[in-house]
């Protein structure tokens, strides 16, 4: 087959089949312009006539061994393709065969060639390397692998690049031993991905017995990965430095990796990197390219002190005419990333698509990214066209952007299950952000389930352990919170994942290491050290971490408590603009925190505050219109509103007041709103929405057929678990509500509340030792408990202390006051006030005897239900209470 023929209609081939069999290159109608096709068909004629002329030519390439004039290796490429047309594959044939194929040297010729030229220049070494595998010589095999394996975007073929190599293999060729071997020993895609390392080596072993020129070399590379860290390697890697003849053959590069890996901070690293730099430099004495691009590299990258930039790029730039495809990615990424006078966007791209040319998937990824994100040169269409090109490539990156776009942007549809995939795929090929993001579905069920927590963690680990610093963190805040357990290994790890995240300057990991010290997980308590992280994060522009700093001063952690500087620090993080922040700047001037208080000033940064959402700042607005602060008139509506957002927010506080505002009726009553509300905080643990809930139960605010004094009682538990403690875990006691009936634990818990000030509770601990009810008849007690009961408003404790006054039982007798007490509660429509008030008109106890005043109080008794003033009025009505 024609050079040409590949690229042609079915009529050109008819055409030129004479041509094609001879070997001539086909001229089109026009005269070609391009060097490449003409100089070729020049040298075939001229070879072809002159015989003697060719192996003059052939005797001086082969001495030469150099084709650094390209016109040489074209010239030799021409006599090997005449050789082969009169059957006439010598020693000599052969050894120019390897020879432009060496080195990369037939890539050299073609770098810069325009898509015209590299499609002559490629059907040219197709049809080359067919003619030796035609006529025996299996050292085509591996050529042919090579050149599909290594050709531009169209020509790159890795399926072929196999089957040759495969083919080569079964022949028992040296290079195709070699190739293969090394493919599999390193795992690379084509052959499956999965690295085989003892059938790799074997066949490089074998290649050096059928004398693979570059058997040994590939061993010695091998050797390096396995035993980088072996100081016996040096010594091994000299000595096949100084037998290497040829000088551009001599592996310096390894040298140079070997220095590389144990260069560091330290003054031996140091010295270790200078090795490693002189080593690069014999390397670009000796020609070698890829020595000129790690040369070049660390000359851009900083870590060769003031080197000569343009020398730099200048080495590059010839590495990648070398078909060193590294050295145009990396110049793609230094003209887009360096941020010194040499960036420029437009030579990024330039670069970037040089790489891309030759199928570099990382090089069509960072195209995708800049025409995807970059104001300046965004072209969506061109960008997803590169993401593909990146894919298909082989870019492990590229599938995770691309999951990225249909799952956080709308330059893609939404398509969860495929993102799915996209993610799962790279992570089985290692790709760190892709564990990443498919922990956070899993943390923010984005996959149609529950929370996953224990699996998002699984995912973070896993990320974490390929260096991702994001995952670094959460898998150290999840081991900090107890996701992971609460042994004391979860600590460890807490530890370690966020010590190596703070190690890549994460200030994250720095408050969340804080966090660790300050409660002494996983380390020894020590708020200096926590203090010292968080101010560590603060100085580096961390305002979250300002916050933290201000509590401490302000609770005396460290010392005094310095509101001072506290305050500063909020206001710190205040002008930062974090919404909390600005909460606590306003709590300063509400409480007057070391400060006057300045109603206005607090309510301006708690209106600031809840404009950006900060719950705290949403509450104390809503208690502003709750209790007229500042000068506030009372609304309902906004009270309501502010608390809603708050609450929904999942601000434990927020939930527990808006239970209580539809509980006691804000604005109207709603038992089931409250109840749902009382469940959200109690769901937090918070216990004040399990006693309210415990009461629902207790005293069946929502009319069921019959309380459920069970859950009341498991509310109310609960509760006192958490140091809360009502009337109604004694409630349950006394009267055996959802537990058997103790009136020994009932007396404990009404003590309990009652020293908590619950109103009601006073008023029960009253009755207890008024009656003798777990504890000894006690009623100087029991007035005691009545009366403080009955200054927070309990009309039943009123009327207790009340009847203890007027019969001086407990406490010094005063009938004045115990009618003045009993009127209170009669006038809150309580029966039995009423009916002893009666009782007082008619007896003249503490006021005038008036039987008229006593029928009207008797009368309004029994209206109320009192069956003793029923008796006395011979009214029988239903009891209204």
């Amino acid at each position: 087959m024609g050079i040409f023929d590949f690229f042609r209609s079915k009529k050109e081939k008819r055409n030129s089949e004479q041509n094609t069999q001879s070997g001539n290159i086909q001229q089109q109608a026009a005269p070609l312009n391009e060097p490449f096709a003409k100089l070729y068909n020049d040298l075939l004629e001229k070879f072809r006539a002159n015989a003697e002329e060719m192996a003059c030519k052939l005797k001086s390439l082969l001495a030469q061994d150099n084709y650094d004039d390209k016109q040489d290796w074209i010239e030799a490429m021409v006599i090997c393709f005449v050789a082969l047309e009169k059957n006439q594959l010598s020693d000599d044939i052969k050894e120019l065969y390897r020879q432009i194929y060496s080195r990369n040297r037939n890539k050299v010729v073609s770098m810069e060639y325009n898509d015209d030229d590299y499609r002559d220049w490629f059907e040219a070494n197709r049809a080359l390397n067919e003619r030796f595998i035609e006529s025996g010589y299996t050292r085509g095999y591996c050529e042919q692998a090579d050149l599909y394996g290594s050709a531009r975007r169209g020509y790159h073929d890795l399926e072929k690049k196999v089957i040759y190599l495969r083919k080569g293999v079964e022949l028992k060729d040296g290079a195709s031993l070699g190739d293969l071997g090394y493919g599999i020993y390193l795992g690379l895609p084509e052959y499956g991905g999965e690295a085989d390392k003892e059938e790799g080596r074997k066949l490089v072993e074998e290649s050096i017995k059928q004398g693979y020129e570059s058997g040994e070399l590939l061993l010695h590379y091998i050797d390096f990965y396995n035993n980088a860290e072996n100081d016996e390697f040096l010594t091994e890697i000299e000595a096949f430095i100084e037998k290497t003849k040829a000088d551009d053959r001599k592996p310096y590069h390894i040298l140079s990796d070997y220095y590389l890996r144990r260069s560091d901070e330290t003054e031996a690293g140091q010295a270790n990197f200078e090795k490693a730099v002189e080593a690069m430099k014999k390397g670009v004495d000796a020609g070698i390219p890829y020595c000129k691009y790690i040369l070049g590299l660390n000359m851009l990258n900083g870590r060769i002190p003031d080197a000569d930039k343009a020398k730099g790029i200048s080495l590059l730039e010839d590495a990648y005419n070398h078909y060193i495809l590294y050295a145009a990615n990396f110049l793609g990424q230094y003209y887009n990333y360096a941020n010194d006078e040499n960036t420029s966007l437009e030579k990024a791209i330039a670069w970037h698509k040089k790489a891309e040319m030759y199928c570099y998937a990382e090089s069509s990824f960072e195209l995708a990214c800049i025409y995807l994100y970059n104001e300046q040169y965004k072209d969506i269409a061109e960008g997803l066209l590169y993401l593909e090109q990146a894919i298909s490539d082989g870019s492990v990156r590229a599938l995770s952007e691309k999951a990225y776009l249909m799952l956080e942007t709308d330059i893609l549809e939404t398509n969860t299950e495929e993102a799915r995939n996209l993610l799962e795929s790279a992570d089985f090929k290692g790709n760190e952000y892709a564990p990443y993001r498919l922990g956070l579905a899993y943390q923010n069920g984005e996959f149609g389930q529950e929370p996953d927590y224990p699996k998002a963690l699984e995912h973070f680990e896993r990320a974490a352990s390929r260096g991702h610093v994001y995952s670094l963190e959460l898998a150290g805040n999840y081991y900090r919170v107890g996701v992971g357990g609460d042994s004391e290994e979860a600590s460890r790890k807490a530890i370690d994942y966020l010590t190596q995240a703070v190690d890549r300057g994460s200030n994250y990991a720095k408050v969340e290491l804080a966090f660790c010290y300050d409660a002494g997980i996983g380390v020894e308590k020590d708020y200096q050290k926590a203090f010292d992280l968080f101010q560590a994060a603060a100085q580096n522009d961390y305002p979250y971490a300002n916050t933290r700093m201000a509590l401490y001063y302000e609770d005396g952690l460290l010392g005094k408590e310095d509101y001072a500087a506290a305050l500063e620090q909020y206001k710190i993080a205040a002008e930062a603009g974090l919404p909390d922040a600005i909460y606590h700047v306003g709590r300063y001037y509400k409480y007057a925190v070391g400060i006057p208080e300045d109603p206005q000033t607090a309510l301006d940064h708690f209106r600031k505050a809840a404009e950006g959402g900060s719950a705290p700042g949403l509450v104390e607005l809503a208690l502003a219109y709750e209790e007229e602060y500042g000068g506030i008139e009372f609304d309902a509506d906004k009270v309501i509103e502010y608390m809603t957002k708050a609450a929904e927010q999942g601000y434990t506080y927020a939930q527990y007041k808006l239970g209580t505002y539809f509980y006691y009726g804000l604005k109207e009553v709603d038992i089931p709103r409250a109840k749902y509300w009382f469940e959200k905080s109690y769901e937090q643990g918070y216990p004040y929405s399990a006693l309210m809930l415990g009461d629902i139960y207790l005293y069946n605010i929502e009319g069921k057929d019959e309380p459920d004094y069970s859950k009341s009682f498991e509310y109310y538990k609960y509760a006192e678990s958490q140091g809360a403690v009502s009337e109604g875990l004694g409630v349950c006691y006394e009267y055996g509500f959802g537990v058997e009936s103790n009136e020994t634990e009932a007396f404990k818990y009404y003590t309990l509340a009652a020293n908590e000030n619950y109103t009601a509770a006073k008023y029960r601990l009253g009755l207890c030792y008024k009656y003798g009810t777990g504890t000894s008849v006690n009623t100087i007690e029991a007035y005691r408990w009545f009366s403080d009961a009955a200054q927070n408003g309990n009309i039943y404790a009123t009327y207790e202390a009340a009847m203890l006054l007027l019969n001086g039982d407990g406490v010094s007798k005063d009938e004045e006051q115990a009618v003045n007490m009993l009127l209170k509660a009669a006038e809150e429509e309580y029966d039995w006030a009423q009916f002893e008030l009666g009782n007082c008109y008619l007896t003249g106890r503490g006021v005038p005897e008036d039987d008229v005043q006593a029928m009207v109080w008797y009368q309004k008794a029994a209206e109320n239900g009192n069956e003793q003033a029923q008796k006395v009025t011979g009214k029988r009505e239903r009891r209204r209470r």
